[in-house]
């Protein structure tokens, strides 16, 4: 029966025997030091992935796939390359997006909004979906390889 009440009882808080005490000394240091070891590189980790260079993976939703158009091959010689982008990306997001995905350096980026019209099949009616497309501007002498040989 006392088994049972003994989570009601208090714990004495005194110093354990001094064999015992010995032997978990001796046991709890080494992994101490293991687990600060583990937080600090931790730590180190952290702070790389913060320097401000973003990863390709972090603004891959940002990039649904290039514009491909007569009009997007023209500004492909310039050094302007569309993109198709969601409605909720804004210009600093792509910006960064195509820097990351291309390694780049992005001049200037402009966005084109389409919103869907609405289309009827006799009495129903329906609509397409809105669309966002971005142009982006690189640096003179730096290109892109999207679509070549179309």
């Amino acid at each position: 029966m006392a088994a049972l009440f003994d989570r009601f009882t208090k714990k004495r808080s005194g110093p354990p025997p001094a064999k015992q005490a010995s032997e978990k000394r001796a046991d709890a240091e080494e992994p101490k030091k293991e687990t600060t070891a583990v937080k600090t590189k931790k730590k180190e980790a952290k702070k790389v992935e913060s320097r401000g260079t973003p990863k390709a993976g972090v603004y891959a939703h940002l990039l649904k796939k290039p514009h491909v158009s007569e009009k997007a091959a023209v500004l492909a010689e310039r050094g302007i390359y569309a993109f198709d982008v969601p409605v909720s990306a804004n210009k600093t997001e792509i910006a960064k997006a195509v820097e990351a995905a291309y390694g780049v350096h992005v001049e200037r980026v402009r966005t084109q909004r389409g919103i869907g019209k609405v289309i009827r099949r006799g009495r129903i009616a329906g609509r397409r979906n809105a669309w966002k497309k971005a142009l982006v501007q690189l640096r003179k002498g730096e290109t892109i390889a999207l679509v070549e040989g179309v």
